[in-house]
């Protein structure tokens, strides 16, 4: 048996076909829904910020979720055509309520089409859970930690109406023989269903909670990329390779590059269309993909409202050019236009700071750019 390896041009490679959930994620079209930062298996991989971990929050993208109508909001201003689930682990005792809400909330507003996958280790995975969860979710995806251990909770969910996969990330020191084994076992417990059943192999990633847990155990930094460990990509594509000759599942190794070179700047495109201002420039190719160019005009002494008001009516600048961004204590106008008045501008009012910014058209508007005019 030959399948076909399937190389992406950012990185990523693949067999047979992607689930569902990876096509949307890499389209841009999934809501990310950070359920919750509880997980009992502390994995000494896990990439979540601090600022994640902290929150009392569920995220929905970048969007902290204090009212059911913040998940609605983001998936509506994304355009989503589908959810991921994800944590910690949304399946957690004191999670599972959360999650149930989520889904059913996007469920119940979106067409039946809309797509839902969940992450978890599956520790607590009962064929009640199950039950609960097969009319709202489509696919779920086990992070298997221990295969002897984890693979009855996998084979249970086989047993329902989903599609079902495992999720892991490329540890180098595990070896090329481990993931064999993982896709082996995985593929030697699949019942004959109409149902679509994967394995996705993860670059690993490195952050600020992580790098040093990944260094204690060996593991190097990528001189190529720094947000990535040695060797995990050249062991993903092996595996990868070696399942084109040996598996009938279907198997996708996920480059970080796929994840922020992809993913990420076209599930930003899709936010930055529906809530950029009249004034702004998205950024529509490249590694910068969605981000909004704008001018900014500082200042801590002058009223945003006078100041904008003054700079309309002498400056002669249509109303729908020049916008107050109380969140951030600004206004905010077109990044050329600013360029082109910036010396009536200062003279008018000496003491602003006038700026061209790149940024993020998420709920958190990073910043990733700043040139002071």
């Amino acid at each position: 048996m030959t399948i076909m390896m399937k190389k992406t041009p950012w990185g990523s490679s693949y067999t047979v076909s992607l689930s569902r959930g990876c096509q949307q994620c890499i389209a841009g079209e999934k809501l990310v829904v950070l359920v919750t930062t509880e997980c009992s298996s502390n994995c000494f991989y896990c990439p979540l910020s601090v600022e994640r971990k902290i929150s009392p929050y569920s995220f929905a993208n970048e969007r902290p979720i204090k009212y059911i109508d913040d998940l609605t909001l983001e998936a509506s201003i994304m355009e989503a055509k589908g959810a991921s689930m994800t944590g910690g682990d949304p399946l957690e005792q004191h999670s599972l309520s959360q999650t149930l809400e989520y889904c059913r909330i996007l469920r119940r507003i979106h067409s039946e089409d809309f797509h839902i996958h969940l992450y978890t280790r599956g520790k607590e995975i009962t064929p009640k859970i199950l039950s609960n969860l097969e009319p709202y979710i489509n696919e779920i995806r086990f992070h298997v930690t221990n295969l002897r251990k984890d693979i009855t909770q996998v084979k249970l969910a086989t047993q329902f109406n989903l599609d079902v996969g495992i999720e892991v990330p490329i540890i180098p020191t595990k070896g090329f023989g481990y993931y064999c084994d993982l896709i082996n076992h995985f593929t030697a417990i699949l019942p004959d269903k109409d149902q679509f059943y994967f394995v996705n192999l993860n670059e690993l990633e490195i952050s600020e909670t992580n790098y040093r847990n990944l260094l204690a155990h060996g593991l190097n930094c990528d001189q190529r990329n720094p947000s990535a460990i040695e060797g995990s990509a050249e062991l993903g594509e092996k595996v990868v390779n070696w399942a084109s000759d040996s598996s009938s599942t279907p198997v996708h190794f996920c480059s970080l590059s796929t994840k922020d070179g992809v993913q990420l700047p076209n599930r930003i495109y899709r936010i930055a269309k529906n809530v950029k201002l009249f004034s702004d420039v998205i950024i529509p190719d490249g590694p910068d993909k969605g981000l909004l160019l704008r001018g900014v005009i500082e200042s801590s002494s002058i009223d945003l409202n006078y100041l904008r008001w003054t700079l309309i009516e002498t400056l002669e600048i249509h109303e729908d050019l020049i916008h107050v961004d109380q969140q951030k204590k600004r206004l905010l106008t077109n990044a050329a236009l600013l360029n082109e008045l910036k010396n009536e501008i200062k003279a008018i009012f000496p003491e602003v700071t006038l700026g061209i910014v790149e940024e993020y058209p998420t709920y958190d508007n990073l910043q990733t750019y700043k040139e002071f005019l």
